[in-house]
């Protein structure tokens, strides 16, 4: 094939980046999103999940959202001055048929038998088993939660983000595409090139995490209540298993 002339080189360079100038901007499969929630997969095992035995046996665990376990040591009131210790659980979760059978025993002062609580370990494997024995319901709170409101302001701005950074995407997408074509011609340079491939790269990398992120949200909504329950338990007796 004849080399091409000098004088032709600008009218090809002319027509083929006219040509993807004016291709029309498909829009990009993904931009919903639900699409980008779905592509993420994000851990939802519950910190601690709790048994409770009322006297008839431990029963179907429950989840918490929060869970805070702590012994605290202070002298003791015998003539050896041996040091006692205080036990007590925290633990906040969504309130259900159990919250009324817990208000009742904080009135009542009637102790629970055993409460089995299962600390979950990374990825979701128990790590510490707690076994608490005559255990004493301290307090429970219903407290109302305004949190949803900040989380739906970070999902309108991630939205947001992620819509804008598809159409950069497709823009940084044609742009290579143009840069490339040229350069099967001759017509532009290997920087030219390498440089709008990693413009491309950046920008679907920044989509992903935007996508992560609002998959985080998007779980935190999903798990959200108007109303959370936080209860305080004394226990008289405790073992603990590490697995």
């Amino acid at each position: 094939m004849p080399a091409l002339s000098a004088a032709l080189l600008p009218v090809i360079a002319a027509q083929l980046l006219a040509s993807a100038q004016m291709a029309p901007v498909r829009p990009r499969a993904d931009t919903s999103a639900a699409a980008d929630t779905v592509a993420v997969h994000i851990d939802t095992v519950p910190p601690a999940r709790l048994a409770f035995d009322f006297g008839l046996g431990l029963g179907q665990p429950v989840d918490a959202h929060s869970f805070d376990f702590g012994i605290v040591s202070a002298p003791g009131s015998t003539a050896k001055n041996q040091l006692a210790t205080n036990t007590q659980v925290r633990f906040v979760r969504a309130p259900d048929a159990l919250s009324a059978e817990l208000a009742r025993r904080v009135a009542s002062g009637e102790r629970i038998a055993q409460v089995d609580a299962q600390l979950q370990g990374a990825a979701g494997t128990p790590a510490v088993l707690l076994h608490l024995y005559d255990v004493q319901v301290l307090s429970s709170h219903l407290v109302v939660n305004q949190d949803n409101v900040g989380l739906v302001q970070q999902r309108l701005g991630l939205v947001e983000s992620i819509a804008q950074l598809n159409v950069d995407l497709q823009e940084a997408e044609r742009q290579r595409d143009v840069t490339e074509s040229l350069d099967r011609h001759r017509l532009s340079s290997s920087l030219e090139v390498a440089h709008a491939r990693a413009s491309a790269q950046v920008l679907e990398k920044r989509l992903a995490v935007q996508k992560q992120r609002l998959a985080i949200v998007e779980r935190q909504l999903a798990e959200w209540t108007p109303i959370q329950e936080e209860v305080v338990l004394a226990v008289g007796r405790m073992e603990m298993e590490t697995r």
